[in-house]
C-alpha cells in the first residue's frame, strides 16, 4: 500500500474540489478515465482499485466485511463470485480445490499447520485483523507461478490515523448444541485456553525409547510401560455451553516534531465454540450387477467438538518522511479442537440387515498454530520519476500437534455382551468401519517458511507506462513425526475382561495379571503397510519477474509480464526397516517460464472489456510427493504420496465486461476457460481399497461464466419518500462452472500409472468426470440497509452452493456427492453515542432456514446432518 504518495494525491484532490466548489465551472473538464484490471478484493469497497488494476479481480474491504455476518476470512470469501467454502476452512476458486489456489499475507506466503493442504485453513484467520482481501483470478507475474485458480491476498491493518481502543464481547449458541447434551472425556486443566497441560503427552518413561527399544522390553517392565499411560478412555455426557468470544484492539499514533510518525496497532481475540453434530451415516458394497449394492454400515455418528481460537496481531509502523516508511508485523493464530466422536449402529462385512451392533469412539485433541513475522520497507525516489522500491523479509512457522488420539470399538459378541474389539477377536475381521484395536496415536508437524524479496515500479512518460521488476526467494521445510501404540488382550484372557469398560479394562490389575499387551506399532506399520512414522521435506523457489504496463491507445491499456522460477523439492519418509535417504527419497528440480498478458479496452466511458491469457503451473505438494502413508485428520482416510508425480501445466483464458454506472454501482459479466495437462487427481490403490493416492491424469478442462452486480437503491429519491429509504442496496453474483477430467489416455490402463512401491490405481468408476470439489452453480444475494444517522446496519444474505464431488469412487462404487445447499443469514447492528464514545449492539443468525447437509453415493444416503441455526449477540465499545 503506497501510503505517502496517496496522501499527497488525496491532498491535491481535496484542494481541486475545494476550488471547484467555490466558483462556477464554465465548461466540462475532459479527464481521461482510468483503466481497469480485474481483481477480487474483499474489504472496503474501493472502485478505483478494482478499476485501476490490470487483472481480473475483486476487492472486499472493512466496510464490506462490516455488513456480512461472518467473522472469519474463509466464510467472508464465500460471498465472492466464483468462490465456495469447503469444510468451513478452505476456499475453492472457480470450482478448483485449495491445491490450485495460493493464500498470501501481505503479498508473502504463510505456513500451514495442516498436513494435507497446501494453503492455510482460513477459519483460523479472524476478520478483525484484516483491512482488505484481494482475490485475483487472472495471473500476473508478480505473484508465485504455482497458480491455477486464484490468489487470495490477506491485507492486514496498518498504522492508524487516530488513537482508539475498542472492546467487544459476544455470546451465542446453536439450536442443535446449546443447552443439550454433549459427549466428553477427562482432559487437562488448560483446555478452555487451547493448551494441553501435559495430560496427553507420552509418558516420560516412554519418551526416551525408540519404537524398536520399546518392542524389546519384556514383562514385567513392558506391563509397567503400558500401565503408565493416563487411563482416560471413558466418555460421559454433560450440558453444552454457549458460544462466547471477546476481543480488544488498540490503535496509537505518535506524530513527532520532525514530521515523522510512529503508529502501533495491536489486536487480541479469544473465541470458545461448542458444537454438536449428529449424522446419519451409511456405507455400501457395490456389486456392479445392474448398479446394485448392499449396505454394510448403518450408524448414528455423534460428534461433540470444542474449538478455541486465540489470535494476536501487532503492527508497528514508522513513517520516516513522505518517501520512506518501515513496518514490522507480528501475527500469532492458534486454534485448538477437542473432539469426541461416537458411532453407534450396525456393521457387517456383507449386509447390514444381518449386522452386528457396535459402538466406536475417537477422542482427539489438536493444536494448530501459525506464527508470522515480517519486516517491510517502502521507498520512493523522486529523482527517478517517483520510482518505488518495496522489500520484505518474512519468517514464519506453522505447527500441528495431536497428542494422544484414542480410538476403540466395542461389538456385541455371541453372549449378547459388548466386548472390546482387538486383533485377536473375530469382530476385527468381520466388520466394516470399526477400529481394529484400542490405539493411542501421537503426531506432530512443524512447517517453517523464510522469504526475502523486493519489487520495483518505475513510471515512464512514454505511453504513460510502468515497468515492474522483482525478485524473491522462498524456502519451506516440513517435518512430521507419528507414534502409534496398540493395545491387545493376551491369549487365554478370561472372557469377562473384554466386557469391561475402558477404565476397568486398562486398570493396573489387568496389567499385573498379564491380561493386556501393548505394542509400539510405529515401526510395524512402516514395514507392513508403508505408513512411515517420520517424514521430512523441503521446497526452495527462486523467482524473477518483469512486466510492462502501458496505455498503448487512449482507450486501451496493455500489460505484458513474464516470471521465471527455479524450484527444488526434496522429500523423504522413513521408519521401521526403511532408513532415511533410501527408497523413499525424492529429489525434483523444475524450471518454469510463465508468461502473462492482459488488456483493458474502455470502449465507452465507464464501460470496459478485459482480456487475459497466461501459462501457469501446479506443482505437487510436499506431502503428495512423499512416499509415505498418512491418515488425514479431517476425513480419517489414509493417503499415500506418489513419488512419480509431475507438475500440471495450466493455460488460462479470461474475458470480462465491466460497467461502472454510479458512484458505487457496478455490473460485470465474465467468462473463463482453463486447460490442464497432467492434472493431479485422486484415486484408490488397487488391493488396498481404503488408501487413496495422487496421480497425473491425462488432461482436464474447466470453463464458466460469472455475473456480478452491485446497486444502491434510492427508493426515497425515486418515489419521493422519507430520506431514510435511500439507505438500501443490493449485491448479487452467480457463477456457472463446468469441468471434465480425462483420467486415462487412449489405450492406457490403470496398470500404466506409476505409483509408489510398484502399486497401481484401482479400476476407475468412470474415465471422465467433473474435477473434485467443483460445484456447477454458485450464487450469492446480499440485501443491505444502512442509515448512519439512525446508527442502523442490517443485512440479509443468501448463499447457494451446487452439488460437487467430495471423494472419488472406484470400480463399481460411484463418486461421493455433496448435494446442493442453500443458506440464509441475518445481521443487525445498532450504534449509539455513549458520552464522547460509541457503543454498538450486534445480533446475528446463521442458517436461519435450518438447511441440512447431505452426501450421497449412487443416489443413496452416505451422510446427512443438520448444522442447526447459529445465533449470537454482541456489544462493542469504541473509546
Amino acid at each position: 500500500m503506497h501510503y505517502m504518495k496517496r496522501n499527497r494525491l488525496a491532498a491535491a484532490v481535496t484542494s481541486v474540489l475545494a476550488g471547484l466548489s467555490a466558483g462556477t465551472v464554465a465548461q466540462d473538464i475532459d479527464v481521461p478515465s482510468p483503466q481497469i484490471e480485474e481483481v477480487f478484493v474483499l474489504g472496503e469497497f474501493i472502485p478505483d482499485e478494482k478499476r485501476d488494476t490490470s487483472e481480473i479481480s475483486n476487492v472486499v474491504g472493512e466496510e464490506d466485511m462490516n455488513i456480512v455476518p461472518e467473522t472469519t476470512v474463509g466464510a467472508t470469501l464465500a460471498r465472492v463470485s466464483g468462490l465456495s467454502l469447503v469444510g468451513g476452512k478452505y476456499v475453492y476458486v472457480r470450482g478448483l480445490g485449495e491445491r490450485y489456489s495460493s493464500t498470501l499475507l501481505n503479498r508473502s506466503r504463510i505456513s500451514s499447520p495442516v498436513p494435507f493442504q497446501k494453503t492455510v485453513p482460513l477459519d483460523i484467520v479472524p476478520n478483525n485483523i484484516v483491512k482488505s482481501l484481494l482475490v485475483q483470478k487472472t495471473y500476473s507475474a508478480q505473484y508465485p507461478g504455482d497458480f491455477s485458480g486464484g490468489v487470495v491476498d490477506i491485507r492486514t491493518k496498518t498504522i492508524p490515523d487516530e488513537d482508539y481502543l475498542t472492546a467487544k464481547l459476544r455470546i451465542g449458541g446453536n439450536s442443535e448444541t446449546t443447552g443439550g447434551d454433549g459427549i466428553f472425556y477427562r482432559g487437562g486443566e488448560n483446555d478452555n485456553w487451547g493448551w494441553d497441560d501435559g495430560t496427553r503427552k507420552i509418558p516420560k518413561n516412554i519418551q526416551g525409547l525408540t519404537s524398536e527399544e520399546f518392542e524389546d522390553v519384556d514383562y514385567p517392565a513392558k506391563s509397567n510401560l503400558g500401565a503408565s499411560f493416563y487411563n482416560n478412555w471413558d466418555i460421559y455426557e454433560k450440558d453444552m455451553k454457549p458460544i462466547y468470544s471477546g476481543d480488544l484492539e488498540l490503535g496509537k499514533r505518535f506524530d513527532l516534531d520532525n514530521g515523522q510518525a510512529i503508529g502501533i496497532l495491536a489486536n487480541v481475540k479469544y473465541t470458545n465454540i461448542w458444537n454438536n453434530t449428529i449424522k446419519d451415516l451409511a456405507r455400501y458394497e457395490f456389486t456392479g450387477v445392474d448398479g446394485g449394492s448392499n449396505q454394510t454400515v448403518d450408524y448414528t455418528r455423534w460428534i461433540t467438538k470444542q474449538t478455541v481460537n486465540l489470535s494476536g496481531f501487532l503492527n508497528v509502523g514508522w513513517e520516516i518522511n513522505q518517501d520512506n516508511s518501515l513496518s514490522v508485523t507480528a501475527l500469532n493464530l492458534r486454534q485448538s479442537e477437542d473432539e469426541v466422536q461416537q458411532d453407534r449402529g450396525f456393521s457387517s462385512e456383507d449386509d447390514v440387515t444381518d449386522g452386528t451392533f457396535v459402538e466406536s469412539y475417537r477422542l482427539q485433541w489438536t493444536e494448530n498454530e501459525i506464527i508470522s513475522y515480517s519486516l517491510n520497507g517502502e521507498h520512493y525516489f523522486s529523482g527517478l520519476n517517483d520510482m518505488l522500491l518495496e522489500w520484505r523479509v518474512v519468517d514464519g512457522s506453522g505447527s500441528r500437534e495431536a497428542p494422544d488420539t484414542r480410538t476403540y470399538t466395542y461389538a456385541e459378541d455371541n453372549s449378547g455382551n459388548m466386548a472390546v474389539v482387538h486383533p485377536g477377536s473375530q469382530a476385527a475381521g468381520d466388520l466394516r468401519d470399526v477400529y481394529q484395536a484400542p490405539d493411542r496415536n501421537y503426531s506432530k508437524l512443524d512447517d517453517t517458511i523464510e522469504e526475502y524479496g523486493f519489487d520495483i515500479e518505475l513510471p515512464l512518460d512514454f505511453l504513460d507506462s510502468v515497468i515492474k521488476a522483482g525478485y524473491s526467494t522462498y524456502e519451506r521445510t516440513r517435518e512430521s513425526e507419528d507414534r502409534l501404540f496398540r493395545f491387545e488382550l493376551q491369549p487365554g484372557t478370561p472372557q469377562y475382561v473384554a466386557w469391561q469398560t475402558p477404565r476397568q479394562l486398562f486398570s493396573n490389575d489387568n496389567w499385573i495379571d498379564q491380561y493386556l499387551a501393548v505394542r509400539d506399532f510405529s515401526a510395524g506399520q512402516a514395514n507392513a503397510s508403508g505408513i512411515f512414522p517420520f517424514a521430512e521435506s523441503s521446497e526452495e523457489v527462486e523467482g524473477f519477474y518483469g512486466s510492462w504496463d502501458a496505455q498503448i491507445l487512449s482507450t486501451v491499456r496493455l500489460q505484458l509480464g513474464v516470471r521465471d522460477e527455479q524450484t527444488d523439492i526434496v522429500a523423504d519418509a522413513w521408519g521401521g526397516n526403511t532408513d532415511p535417504g533410501t527408497e523413499n527419497l525424492v529429489e525434483r528440480s523444475y524450471s518454469d517460464t510463465l508468461p502473462a498478458v492482459s488488456m483493458t479496452w474502455e470502449f465507452v466511458e465507464n464501460m470496459q472489456l478485459r482480456f487475459a491469457w497466461s501459462e501457469t503451473v501446479n506443482r505437487p505438494s510436499l506431502l503428495e510427493i512423499t512416499g509415505s502413508t498418512l491418515r488425514n485428520p479431517e476425513d480419517q482416510n489414509l493417503y499415500r504420496g506418489n513419488v512419480f508425480l509431475e507438475p500440471a501445466d495450466v493455460e488460462n483464458y479470461d474475458a470480462r465486461w465491466e460497467w461502472y454506472f454510479g458512484s458505487a454501482d457496478e455490473m460485470s459479466l465474465g467468462v473463463f476457460y482453463k486447460e490442464f495437462t497432467d492434472p493431479i487427481e485422486i484415486a484408490k490403490i488397487q488391493a488396498q481399497g481404503d488408501i487413496f493416492t495422487w496421480f497425473n491424469a491425462e488432461e482436464a478442462e474447466l470453463e464458466g461464466v460469472e455475473f456480478d452486480i452491485r446497486k444502491d437503491l434510492y427508493f426515497a429519491t425515486w418515489f419521493d419518500l422519507d430520506p431514510v429509504w435511500d439507505g438500501f442496496r443490493i449485491q448479487a453474483n452467480v457463477s456457472w462452472i463446468d469441468s471434465e477430467v480425462t483420467l486415462l489416455g487412449d489405450g492406457e490402463t490403470a496398470a500404466d500409472i506409476p505409483l509408489t512401491g510398484g502399486r497401481q490405481i484401482a479400476p476407475l468408476f468412470s474415465n471422465e468426470r467433473q474435477m473434485t470439489g467443483q460445484s456447477d452453480v454458485l450464487g450469492n444475494l446480499l440485501f443491505v440497509f444502512e442509515d448512519y444517522d439512525l446508527g442502523i446496519t442490517t443485512s440479509l444474505a443468501y448463499n447457494y452452493t451446487g452439488e460437487r464431488i467430495v471423494l472419488v469412487g472406484e470400480n463399481n462404487a460411484p463418486d461421493i456427492i455433496e448435494e446442493a445447499r442453500r443458506r440464509v443469514d441475518l445481521l443487525f447492528k445498532y450504534e449509539l453515542p455513549w458520552g464522547n464514545d460509541t457503543l454498538e449492539f450486534e445480533a446475528k443468525a446463521a442458517n436461519i432456514l435450518d438447511s441440512e447437509v447431505e452426501l450421497t453415493q449412487g443416489g443413496q444416503l452416505y451422510e446427512r446432518w443438520d448444522p442447526g441455526v447459529t445465533y449470537s449477540f454482541g456489544l462493542k465499545a469504541r473509546f
